[in-house]
């Protein structure tokens, strides 16, 4: 577990995982500076949650041809997560291109396809996706794709708009704002976070309007 009793005192204390970094290499500290994975990894390791000894690292990169792999391994160095063949953290950047990673979700992939998991193990999203993206400074909303199309899940795995759509986008500055879908044709129209058609799929285009409830059209 993530929490360590203190005999004498009886307070529990939650632990926090650092990244290190020593000649050239990265590892894991707590926050008393114990090494927690040695620095041996050429990439940095990647924490998405300091509270959970959860640490995603990457090795085997092939620079020309971007391909790598990935383990998660615990605070002893054993893998987790090992019935997939790569487990990542969900990369997101802010309105100032501030990157942060999701907290409590990874992403998974296994024979090909891309899946969600909770950081504590629960899988929430079936690996039968062909991409699981984030939506540049959204949070609880990731972007799939299914047979060429494409939808929208959150970050419990409950689908919100179904992959049906050429694309997709959000509308405004959060996810609740709705969702901007394109059908075959070309053609734009507006979803809300129920599902529900808001503007006809007949525009043929849709601009955002932050801070009101006016569209372009």
């Amino acid at each position: 577990g993530i929490f360590t009793k203190d005999n004498t005192s009886g307070k529990i204390t939650s632990k926090s995982y650092f990244t290190s970094y020593k000649d050239n290499k990265w590892g894991v500290i707590d926050a008393e500076g114990n090494n927690v994975i040695d620095p041996s990894y050429k990439e940095m390791i990647v924490i998405p949650n300091s509270k959970m000894p959860v640490f995603i690292c990457t090795y085997d990169v092939n620079y020309e041809t971007g391909e790598y792999s990935t383990k998660a391994l615990n605070e002893k160095g054993e893998k987790i997560f090992t019935q997939y063949s790569k487990v990542e953290a969900i990369q997101n950047k802010d309105k100032n291109d501030n990157l942060w990673y999701d907290q409590d979700i990874l992403k998974v992939q296994k024979d090909g396809k891309y899946g969600l998991v909770k950081i504590s193990g629960e899988e929430i999203l079936p690996t039968e996706y062909e991409e699981i993206t984030s939506i540049s400074g959204i949070e609880n909303s990731f972007k799939i794709k299914k047979d060429g199309k494409y939808g929208i899940v959150d970050n419990e795995g409950k689908i919100v708009v179904e992959p049906k759509y050429a694309d997709i986008d959000v509308l405004g500055e959060d996810n609740k704002s709705g969702f901007i879908v394109k059908d075959d044709s070309n053609k734009y129209g507006i979803i809300d976070y129920s599902n529900n058609q808001v503007l006809e799929i007949k525009y043929d285009g849709i601009e955002k309007i932050y801070g009101n409830d006016l569209y372009v059209v």
